[in-house]
């Protein structure tokens, strides 16, 4: 063959199997696009690893998404696990090869951030083993595989993505996830293009409607629910809600409405604060995520609408006496009771404060 016929041959098959995975990937891709871009705007980071030439392609993604694709916007937090030489050959000499990416991810990874994890084969042990570390650490993962996905392709629960490539050859797989690559970066400049460089400030948001809610916290798991009445804050709450951010990559808190409230029997003046202001204080805080009302007496419908991976109350609340506790473990979720690290009380400030008026 000359040299135009090798070219001619390879261009009509790239051509082929670029075509057949358009039409594979559309659905899958369209998932994979959305989540990314919410993981970013939602503050997390995106991690990649591969081998060879997947190394190649985590660099490249990071590499346009840390600087840019082809469009001037603020620079978004990526990394590629196989840049740090040192870092690399440490791990392999003192652990083993297989831990290079695992050994980085449990030192980097947060829950709600994403590994991308490039593997044609799907049977790259060091990328299989940071797809399970991810896991661990409450990461989503995004495969972009070959074949028939391998081992990895098992391993992915429901909340994982794979974009798997519909080929046996190696080249033709790489070509694809190399488009894939530009695809998803030009889809995260579109959404990010003339956006602020991000704030040291977290401003959360108050979103009534339970269904916008739902929307918004889709891409944003494992997601934390606590709820409450957070008449008064103190450093108890502020240290509890800190803590239950840390359990997951999005926090949403209940609150009691002010009919609600009243129906608690807390007092004839409680709430001091309303509802309205209630939520805007809880909005503003660095852990907080999103805030809603509830009016009925328990949390129980606004649990069963969000279907939250992590259920969180106050040290004085024992996990069987958690509303929603059973709902949420019946869906494999974790029900938490984080102890108060400081003994604060809104009923006791109130009294203080009334016991100082003349």
């Amino acid at each position: 063959m000359t040299g135009n016929d090798w070219i001619g041959s390879a261009l009509h098959n790239s051509i082929t199997c670029m075509g057949h995975s358009a039409a594979v990937l559309a659905a899958p891709f369209a998932q994979a696009s959305r989540r990314l871009i919410a993981t970013l705007q939602a503050g997390g980071q995106v991690l990649s690893c591969g081998n060879g030439g997947s190394s190649g392609d985590a660099q490249h993604l990071a590499s346009e998404l840390v600087n840019r694709f082809e469009t001037t916007r603020r620079a978004l937090p990526a990394i590629a696990l196989s840049t740090d030489s040192s870092v690399v050959t440490a791990i392999a000499n003192d652990a083993c090869y297989e831990q290079i990416f695992a050994r980085q991810i449990e030192a980097l990874g947060r829950p709600g951030d994403c590994l991308v994890a490039f593997s044609t084969s799907g049977n790259s042990a060091n990328v299989i083993a940071a797809a399970r570390t991810a896991q661990q650490r409450g990461m989503w993962v995004l495969a972009l595989t070959g074949k028939e996905g391998g081992q990895l392709a098992p391993l992915l629960r429901p909340v994982d993505i794979e974009l798997r490539v519909p080929e046996q050859n190696t080249a033709r797989i790489q070509e694809v996830h190399l488009v894939l690559i530009h695809a998803l970066c030009s889809g995260v400049d579109a959404s990010f293009v003339g956006d602020a460089p991000a704030s040291v400030f977290h401003t959360g948001q108050v979103l009534r409607d339970w269904d916008a809610l739902g929307e918004a916290c889709t891409f944003r798991r494992p997601l934390v629910f606590t709820n409450g009445v957070f008449d008064v804050l103190h450093r108890g709450h502020v240290q509890y809600l800190a803590e239950a951010r840390a359990e997951g990559a999005c926090l949403v808190v209940g609150v009691n409405s002010d009919a609600s409230v009243r129906r608690l029997g807390k007092g004839a003046d409680r709430p001091v604060n309303s509802e309205e202001d209630r939520m805007a204080v809880l909005a503003g805080l660095q852990a907080v995520d999103f805030v809603t009302a509830f009016d009925d007496d328990t949390p129980l419908k606004l649990i069963q609408h969000l279907q939250p991976d992590v259920l969180i109350k106050g040290g004085d609340w024992p996990i069987e006496r958690i509303v929603g506790a059973d709902w949420v473990q019946a869906g494999g979720g974790r029900v938490l009771s984080i102890p108060f690290r400081h003994e604060r009380s809104t009923t006791a400030l109130l009294q203080k404060i009334r016991g100082s008026q003349p």
